[in-house]
């Protein structure tokens, strides 16, 4: 069953054991869950009301430390100030892994036409992208290995459809509801063995500082895009639609203890988030680095 992702931060928390797909984008890994004692919440740090609600700066890399394991994701961007890479790189038990998405604009588009998938396995898979018009990312689609994900909106909801072998007996479904511009809230469907059945309903509370991935230009084209890529890979940080910074994760699913769990905001001398920690759980942490 892939696991769905109802944040990808709580990925490096409460891990389970993670699925391939028929792009290759996965490679199958496990490792344990990570349940460990109260994190002192009393460290240098600003809580929810600290930080700057507005970041003037590029996200380069997200660093996600967890025991035993470092998944960074690295961002480039164009002349344009639009996305032109993402990748994944992971080491694990002395293993390394990578993906890696490079965007391909035609002429002075600010939209990308394409990207080429990467890992280190050797694979490689040219994904054509669909944008509507308002420049929304509509489709993803691989001809060769029939990957293909449909992107709606309705209301407040992006709706992603993710059809591993582009059909409906590998799939999932996220619906993402986005208020005030914030990711707030998720529901989760999946099939398991041809079954569809409900994975999760999660909901999400934000901090005042700025989304250290926000960019509005990024956010209203490839957002949801940014966040599939994220989540059916390695994990890592996937919140590049909220403007404002998540501190809490509550409602029910696979592996999120009743209550759900919070972390801490650390930000630096311009007011920019630099770390998270969460309250409850040692051992790990997410780094913010910036152009």
């Amino acid at each position: 069953m892939h696991f769905p992702m109802y944040l990808s931060i709580l990925r490096q928390t409460f891990r389970n054991m993670i699925k391939p797909h028929s792009l290759q984008f996965l490679r199958t890994m496990t490792v344990c869950c990570i349940f460990m004692s109260l994190l002192a919440s009393c460290g240098h740090h600003n809580d929810a009301g600290g930080g700057n609600p507005v970041n003037n700066s590029y996200l380069k890399s997200v660093y996600t430390i967890s025991p035993g394991e470092v998944l960074i994701d690295s961002f480039t961007y164009n002349d344009q100030k639009r996305v032109a890479s993402y990748g994944q790189y992971v080491t694990n038990a002395g293993n390394n892994y990578f993906v890696r998405f490079d965007f391909n604009f035609s002429g002075s588009n600010v939209l990308p036409d394409s990207y080429l998938y990467s890992d280190n396995g050797n694979n490689q898979e040219t994904h054509q992208l669909t944008f509507d018009g308002q420049g929304r990312i509509t489709k993803d689609t691989c001809a060769t290995s029939h990957f293909v994900t449909y992107y709606t909106y309705s209301g407040n909801y992006a709706i992603c459809t993710i059809l591993f072998e582009g059909t409906m007996n590998d799939a999932h479904i996220d619906s993402l509801l986005v208020t005030d511009g914030n990711f707030t809230a998720e529901k989760i469907w999946g099939t398991n063995n041809g079954s569809w059945e409900k994975q999760g309903d999660v909901m999400y509370g934000h901090a005042a500082a700025a989304n250290p991935g926000y960019k509005a230009e990024v956010a209203g084209s490839v957002g949801p895009l940014l966040y599939v890529l994220s989540v059916y890979n390695y994990g890592g940080w996937s919140d590049y639609i909220s403007k404002s910074t998540m501190n809490k994760v509550s409602g029910v699913a696979d592996g999120l203890p009743p209550g759900g769990f919070s972390y801490n905001i650390k930000v630096d001398g311009t007011g920019r988030v630099s770390k998270l920690t969460y309250t409850g759980v040692s051992g790990v942490e997410i780094d913010f680095n910036y152009y």
